[in-house]
């Protein structure tokens, strides 16, 4: 198995995603019936992501979880938008329980998806001796297509945003973990953006042009922080890696 990831990263992972939603899919089926729906999914996906954690914990050995810690500040920037959105739309924060459903409900997708689109994408990518820049892209299109799943049904519109905030948001998180190797940084970045948007006592309903306008800047914005920061990292680990010539 590890052969193959490494030999075939792409297609070794749209496998393991395939796999790990199916048993993530036959855990819910055998839990649902003594629990709550939204906890059975939760309790499903932290099971397998961790089984994945284990099973292939090479891939994280040797992280430092508090380095460089400014990188993440931006990727606060998408908790902060949906705050924003939320309120500026009308929603009310709820109480104590919408808190608590929203923790349980947000950590699950962001230790999962992590797991699989960056921690072992990414390892599985450098293996086969990708650059950065073709670990952040593969990675942030993978990611972004798995959640083309949540969008049938949808207007078009709808359907472009959403998946352009997938795709920028895989590019943000991958950039961070190829510069600063936390798996850690990365899950509790992806749990505050999924936290803050869950804690309404109901969504909104349409979107004004103001709003479209400043989500798309923040996109614009965070692509680009991406894309900036990968190319640090490249140029810092080019003159790490050059030796010094004495004269």
């Amino acid at each position: 198995m590890y052969s193959f990831g490494e030999k075939h990263p792409i297609i070794f992972e749209i496998i393991l995603t395939t796999v790990s939603f199916l048993a993530a899919g036959i855990i819910v089926a055998a839990t649902s019936l003594y629990m709550h729906p939204d906890l059975s999914s939760s309790v499903a996906r932290v099971v397998v992501a961790a089984v994945l954690l284990v099973i292939y914990r090479r891939a994280f050995r040797g992280q430092n979880h508090f380095r460089n810690l400014k990188i993440v500040i931006p990727l606060l920037l998408f908790s902060v938008w949906n705050v924003f959105y939320n309120l500026s739309s009308g929603m009310v924060i709820g109480g104590a329980y919408y808190f608590i459903e929203g923790a349980i409900t947000a950590i699950a997708p962001a230790f999962f998806e992590e797991v699989l689109f960056r921690g072992i994408f990414i390892y599985n990518l450098k293996k086969k001796g990708h650059d950065d820049f073709s670990c952040l892209f593969f990675s942030a299109i993978v990611f972004a297509a798995m959640h083309m799943t949540n969008l049938v049904g949808q207007s078009f519109n709808t359907v472009a945003l959403q998946s352009a905030y997938s795709l920028v948001v895989g590019l943000a998180f991958g950039a961070v973990y190829l510069r600063n190797n936390s798996i850690v940084q990365v899950i509790v970045a992806h749990f505050l953006i999924d936290f803050t948007n869950r804690i309404y006592l109901e969504q909104a309903a349409s979107t004004s042009y103001v709003q479209i306008a400043i989500f798309v800047v923040l996109l614009v914005v965070e692509a680009v922080y991406a894309i900036r920061l990968t190319k640090a990292g490249q140029r810092t680990e080019s003159g790490e890696q050059t030796p010094m010539v004495s004269r």
